[in-house]
């Protein structure tokens, strides 16, 4: 029998030429029997699974080699185990199921996801290597992308760092967010509990971007017309180290807290402020600027342009105004069976605990779905497939 060696940290795998191989059933994946060509394949040989397997030791996908697990399929770590996914060509593409405790794609090696991916702890994308989601991505403690990611399903993760270039137009949840590099958001929603940009980023399409603690721009940051920005506590746009901080906001700003500038901030969009104001920088443009402790800026030390406008006191914006759909869930609490208005029928329900662990999925059936099978607690609803809907808390209780 041809012994063929797939895992990292064995043996050299160059000990034959690289070749298709195909799972047969379901089982382990370091057992020859699971394969068709009754060997363990090596790390560049093309790997595609049809069946449910377990992952018991780390794997690393090299030289233009490839895992395809298909949508009937399934690979799952067998303890914590990770993956590498390293050199031009060399690609991971998910349909099915897959989950692993970290995974690193490196020169030029690239993940396609339109299933489910599931990470433990981290995910790392270096320069020149590509993450492409059009699936559901979750688990992560952190991600780092300093090569190319493009996201339009669904990523929840703890600490999100972009240096290189990144594109959404899809759901992304994250406990932080940070940007060096350039970072397009052509749609859906970001939400996150701090965010921060030093680099280039761009919001377009229509969606929003909700933070929940504070936000700050120390780079160019443009808010388009069909977007908006809520930010839970302060927003600060400058930089005390003498760099570039420019906002441009076409769009709309939601400050519940105050509002700091210290370099420029431009556009035809409006803000509405919740506590005090402070400009040490230029306000240019023709935007509205609604502060709602009364007056204009509350403390001025720079510019503010003859174009811009001030309403009166008591300005609320709201979501509906940029097409996202506040989706009725009702009643709630309940013990597990809620009806829904907003969105259609057959739409994919991801539900996530507070701790941002995907806990249940289902489908909506006749305006309605059942989660009778959770425990009591508190609940966070993704609706999938609608990326306009904003998400939705419950509460179970029995």
């Amino acid at each position: 029998m041809k012994s063929r060696l797939l895992f990292a940290f064995c043996l050299p795998f160059a000990l034959s030429a690289q070749q298709t191989i195909t799972s047969t059933q379901n089982g382990s994946a370091s057992n020859p029997l699971t394969w068709d060509c009754i060997c363990l394949p090596t790390t560049d040989d093309h790997v595609i699974i049809n069946h449910t397997l377990t992952m018991d030791v780390n794997w690393a996908v090299t030289n233009g080699g490839s895992i395809t697990v298909n949508s009937s399929g399934a690979l799952l770590q067998a303890g914590l185990k990770n993956l590498l996914v390293d050199g031009m060509n060399s690609e991971y593409i998910n349909h099915g199921n897959s989950a692993f405790d970290q995974i690193a794609f490196t020169n030029g090696g690239a993940l396609t996801n339109d299933g489910h991916f599931s990470m433990t702890k981290a995910a790392y994308v270096g320069a020149n290597s590509f993450f492409t989601n059009s699936g559901l991505v979750d688990g992560l403690d952190s991600l780092m992308s300093e090569g190319d990611f493009n996201n339009s399903g669904t990523v929840y993760t703890g600490n999100f760092l972009n240096v290189g270039f990144a594109n959404t137009s899809g759901p992304i949840g994250a406990d932080s967010l940070g940007n060096t590099g350039s970072f397009t958001m052509t749609g859906g929603y970001i939400m996150c509990n701090a965010f921060g940009n030093s680099g280039i980023f761009d919001m377009s399409g229509t969606g929003f971007l909700e933070v929940q603690q504070n936000w700050f721009n120390i780079g160019v940051f443009g808010v388009g017309t069909n977007n908006e920005i809520m930010a839970h506590n302060d927003f600060y746009n400058g930089d005390s180290l003498g760099g570039i901080a420019t906002l441009t906001n076409n769009g709309s700003i939601e400050i519940w807290n105050d509002f700091y500038n210290s370099y420029e901030v431009f556009g035809s969009g409006n803000f509405c402020v919740a506590n005090e104001t402070y400009n040490a920088g230029d306000m240019n443009g023709t935007y509205d600027f609604c502060d709602n402790t009364g007056g204009n800026i509350d403390f001025n030390i720079g510019t503010v342009g003859a174009g811009i406008t001030f309403c009166q006191p008591g300005c609320s914006v709201g979501l509906s105004e940029f097409g996202i759909v506040n989706v009725q869930v009702y009643p709630n609490p309940s013990e597990g069976l809620f009806s829904v208005n907003g969105v259609a029928e057959n739409t994919v329900v991801e539900v996530y605990s507070l701790a941002g662990q995907n806990v249940a999925s289902t489908h909506i059936l006749n305006n309605s779905f059942d989660l009778s099978n959770l425990p009591i607690g508190t609940y966070l609803l993704i609706f999938a497939d609608a990326y306009n809907a904003k998400p939705v808390k419950i509460n179970i209780q029995k």
